[in-house]
């Protein structure tokens, strides 16, 4: 099979097909592919060739739309795409010949029992990572998208540790209306002190919520709101360099190191009737998140009863879920989830290749192993998290301070969505989702109108809804 230069191709695998039976297909994706395989599940055989020609004669699945938009599943391995699912690095899927079904699950677990990596210094795997990416793509530019948070300043520094500081340069996302507007000024002042080059990219309102390509996706997600953006931002980069880049994201190093700190951490200590010991990690959380104790014990379930109202406010009553994804038992199998999730949405934005080489330290091979030998309590105490990561920075740049919160770019979104607002309307109105009664058309109207209003941010739910509307008819 024959990859060379297309995209939504399964990576040259190494990524070894199995026969270990004659009832049984298996194909595991390794965590170092760092891409995704597309499946026909309807015979659990790899597609080959590009994505957009396999699909040319199938439709959007409309129950699998719907089954993403109610349900709320930690790793996404349906597609929208009738008879295709995704195969995330670090899986294996399983295919029954004789049943005709298939079932995916992570192999990430079982590296909790090893021990290679728990002594290593996080800071120094990225500088590694890094140096590697940087050799294979023959020592381009270094643009880090920059927000001044944990992360970001991680992968600045050892960018500039890599290359030099001449070969890099920080790009920071800005807008007066949101907090994100905060990034820009920490950033700045940053870059100053460490005399590396300094790009702000303005978020425009035009720039969200534009029409996209039914092929250009998986799945539904939010990143099909900013598609337009993220495109911009390669121009903006191109236009101030001049020259090609590779760029450095750091997503994924709060799933790695537990950030905010979930509430499996004490539910299953109480579950299990190690009752003291549940409520003093209850009470490390409260003081690390400013809550009093009973906020805490009882958010995971205001987050759920507060996810169902809102479910039930988007969506006509038969087609909500009845039951979602599996909840982990305890804080192990939570930090695993994080990572399989981290490392599959990471895996996507490879796959895609939409906008230039982007690489994704925090779910490199080896910061991944690194992180599941560590003990998922060892990422928290009272006064801060991503303690192995923190520390490992501040060992070897012990002046430079890391911001303990970042902005977000809820303003930009709402901003947009008042610039676009009529046409998502009309959009929605005119949607098979309305016309078919799938979606309350009357409350999400009057969700959008808050949002554009600048009341109570832009729902997650509702934006996955209009993100399924701007997906072009075929």
């Amino acid at each position: 099979m024959n990859n060379e230069g297309k995209r939504y191709q399964a990576p040259t695998p190494n990524s070894a097909q199995q026969y270990p039976a004659a009832d049984k297909i298996v194909h595991v994706n390794p965590l170092s592919s760092c891409k995704s395989i597309v499946i026909d599940s309807s015979i659990g055989r790899i597609m080959s060739g590009s994505f957009e020609q396999s699909i040319s004669k199938k439709e959007p699945d409309r129950d699998q739309i719907i089954r993403q938009l109610t349900q709320d599943e930690p790793v996404l391995t349906p597609t929208y795409w009738q008879g295709l699912i995704i195969l995330p690095p670090a899986h294996k899927y399983t295919y029954d010949t004789k049943l005709k079904t298939g079932t995916i699950e992570t192999n990430l677990t079982h590296l909790q029992d090893q021990h290679l990596f728990e002594n290593q210094d996080p800071f120094e795997l990225i500088i590694e990572h890094i140096a590697k990416e940087h050799i294979k793509n023959k020592h381009d530019k270094l643009v880090v998208r920059f927000s001044g948070g944990v992360d970001s300043t991680c992968l600045l520094l050892a960018a500039i540790e890599v290359a030099g500081k001449d070969r890099v340069t920080a790009i920071t996302w800005f807008d007066e209306k949101c907090s994100a507007n905060n990034d820009r000024n920490t950033a700045t002042a940053l870059c100053n002190t460490l005399e590396v080059n300094h790009i702000l990219f303005k978020l425009e309102p035009e720039d969200f919520f534009q029409e996209v390509s039914p092929t250009d996706y998986f799945h539904i997600n939010s990143s099909m709101a900013s598609e337009q953006v993220f495109r911009k931002e390669r121009e903006f980069i191109l236009a101030q360099l001049g020259d090609e880049f590779i760029i450095l994201d750091g997503h994924g190093g709060d799933h790695l190191f537990l950030d905010p700190v979930p509430s499996a951490a004490f539910q299953h200590l109480i579950r299990e009737n190690r009752f003291f010991k549940g409520f003093n990690i209850a009470a490390t959380i409260a003081k690390l998140t400013g809550s009093n104790l009973y906020q805490t014990l009882t958010r995971n379930r205001r987050q759920q009863h507060n996810e169902t109202d809102q479910l039930s406010y988007f969506f006509n009553k038969k087609f909500l879920p009845r039951r979602g994804a599996e909840k982990p038992k305890s804080l192990a199998e939570k930090h695993v989830q994080a990572i399989a999730q981290a490392v599959s949405q990471n895996a996507m934005s490879t796959t895609l290749n939409k906008f230039g080489k982007i690489i994704y330290p925090f779910t490199s091979q080896k910061i991944i192993e690194y992180a599941l030998t560590q003990d998922p309590y060892s990422m928290f105490d009272e006064s801060e998290t991503r303690i192995p990561l923190k520390r490992a920075f501040r060992k070897k740049h012990p002046h430079i301070l890391l911001r303990r919160d970042k902005g977000h770019i809820t303003g930009a979104y709402q901003k947009s969505l008042k610039f676009h607002q009529k046409d998502i309307i009309s959009k929605l109105r005119s949607s098979w989702m309305n016309k078919e009664n799938i979606i309350n058309m009357p409350n999400i109207e009057n969700s959008i109108n808050r949002s554009a209003m600048g009341f109570g941010g832009v729902e997650k739910n509702l934006l996955n809804i209009i993100c399924a509307s701007l997906i072009k008819n075929r």
